[in-house]
């Protein structure tokens, strides 16, 4: 989006001289800061249309009007403008953002990794997951449906008694026994728990497994739900069939 301000957030004529404009200068040492400490473009955008601070006019913020007061260096003093933050501050502020542009592009394992927990992806938290999953292909009966089943339905039990009545009643009425047996059949599937689904097929999955040197994407894909650290960098993983797997299981 352009701006059609004629000079940088921060700044006022006066008199016919460039001079501070207070209100704004504030903001300006505060998103440098703020960077500094990790917020993003996008949240620090975010933030000055939460706190209904103005740039351009009416002209809700995005991180491109952000990244335009990050990248000027007339706010150390440079061109002739008043010295709004300190020039260390700034170089600090360049030495982020060229290491942000020149990172490494994530890997599919780190992106999906990233997905399940929502942090940034250490090589720490890449061998605790592979560890888990090796863990579990080692010890496939491990993996376990957790809470206890519930008991089958009523209407399931009167259904198996109808048919064992009618498989001893003779002549049986085949139509009749065949007409009870598909409901069974359908309300033992409406009432299975589908996390014992998931227990089975991961059972299966984990089986054929053999210990992997390297994470596998689809591996994670189709069985771990969420990644979990805890501020002590303890790693868990959370199964498809809600099971929390950690070192020491």
């Amino acid at each position: 989006m352009g701006s059609n301000r004629a000079l940088p957030f921060g700044y006022k004529m006066e008199f016919g001289r460039v001079v501070i404009f207070p209100e704004e200068a504030g903001w300006v040492t505060y998103l440098f800061d703020q960077y500094l400490l990790g917020a993003s473009y996008k949240g620090l955008s975010d933030e000055m249309n939460g706190y209904g601070v103005h740039y351009d006019g009416e002209k809700p913020w995005n991180k491109n009007m952000i990244a335009r007061i990050l990248q000027d260096c007339r706010y150390t003093g440079e061109g002739g403008f008043p010295k709004i933050i300190d020039s260390s501050v700034y170089q600090r502020s360049e030495e982020k953002r060229r290491k942000k542009a020149t990172a490494p592009e994530k890997t599919e394992i780190q992106k999906i990794l990233r997905r399940k927990c929502g942090c940034r992806i250490t090589a720490h938290i890449e061998h605790e997951v592979l560890f888990l999953l090796n863990h579990l292909a080692a010890h496939p009966e491990q993996i376990a449906t957790p809470d206890p089943p519930k008991a089958p339905p009523q209407r399931l039990k009167e259904l198996k008694s109808e048919l064992d009545e009618l498989i001893h009643q003779l002549p049986v009425d085949e139509k009749r026994a065949w007409a009870v047996l598909q409901e069974v059949a359908v309300t033992m599937y409406e009432a299975m728990d589908p996390r014992e689904y998931e227990t089975q097929r991961m059972r299966r999955v984990f089986q054929k497994e053999e210990p992997r040197s390297e994470l596998d994407a689809n591996l994670i894909a189709a069985n771990i739900s969420a990644v979990m650290v805890d501020s002590n960098g303890n790693v868990k993983i959370r199964l498809k069939n809600d099971q929390i797997i950690e070192r020491g299981e």
